[in-house]
């Protein structure tokens, strides 16, 4: 099979499929095949990529949903389910920056805010595909985490901690999956570059003092190769993780951080 084709045919689930990563993911399991299912907050953001698949060739469903809601991940499962099939593939992508303050300064709100999306959203859509994939004795998630799970980022706790919860997440439940056939997988993006990452710039300038242009630099200066990465960088890491050619390899976390991140 070319690796075009590494996915064909295969159903694939994208949270926060509207933009960023999430889009470039879509984009890139459906020019490998899989038949993708995409789900986020904007109606007309995913409507646009699934516009974008279908005028390539591929073929794309959209579905609002909200990964925070229990029901509305059930119904998303659902409607997926009964116009394509059971999900095969699986990508949690779906997470939101959360506050820039130092923690004595966050609310309760904020804390629970950034845990609800980044983390239980992710249980919340694992629990609702893994038991058609238990049943069929196969398939393949892979959680979009962050190198910040890993490296400290001041003003950003609640962020930090909702992805370096992940990586638990990930390695627990791909023991409790792996006797069954299906693998779960973390990528670990370090900086992305985009217009998310703009944002995060401009919020970490106004929090410490400092220009955006001397906090664009530690994200630069602090990778083994000098730049950061992209949406295809970290798409291309998720395309290989869901596809046979990843089959040996579950439970771990694959950092896409031009070397920000080594461990």
């Amino acid at each position: 099979m070319s690796a075009a084709a590494r996915l064909d045919g295969r159903a694939a689930l994208v949270t926060g499929a509207g933009r960023g990563i999430g889009r470039q993911i879509a984009l890139r399991l459906a020019a490998e095949g899989a038949r993708v299912v995409l789900t986020g907050r904007s109606t007309d953001a995913l409507a646009s990529v699934a516009e974008e698949i279908e005028r390539a060739g591929g073929h794309a469903l959209a579905v609002p949903g909200d990964v925070r809601d229990e029901q509305s991940v059930e119904e998303l499962v659902s409607v997926a389910r009964e116009r394509i099939g059971p999900i095969e593939l699986l990508v949690a992508n779906s997470g939101i920056a959360g506050p820039t303050r130092e923690l004595w300064e966050l609310s309760l709100e904020d804390w629970e805010e950034t845990l609800r999306v980044n983390l239980t959203g992710v249980f919340l859509t694992c629990r609702a595909v893994a038991p058609e994939m238990l049943e069929r004795r196969s398939g393949a998630i892979v959680v979009i985490g962050s190198g910040t799970g890993k490296n400290p980022l001041a003003g950003r706790t609640p962020y930090a901690a909702s992805k370096a919860g992940l990586i638990g997440l990930v390695r627990s439940l791909a023991w409790e999956l792996g006797p069954h056939g299906v693998r779960v997988n973390l990528v670990s993006p370090g900086a992305i570059g985009g217009e998310r990452l703009d944002g995060v710039i401009e919020r970490q300038a106004a929090a410490t003092g400092r220009s955006p242009e001397q906090v664009r630099a530690t994200f630069v200066e602090g990778s083994a190769l000098g730049q950061v990465a992209s949406a295809e960088d970290v798409a291309g890491a998720v395309a290989f993780l869901l596809s046979d050619d990843a089959r040996a390899i579950t439970g771990e976390d694959l950092n896409v951080s031009m070397g920000w991140v080594m461990h």
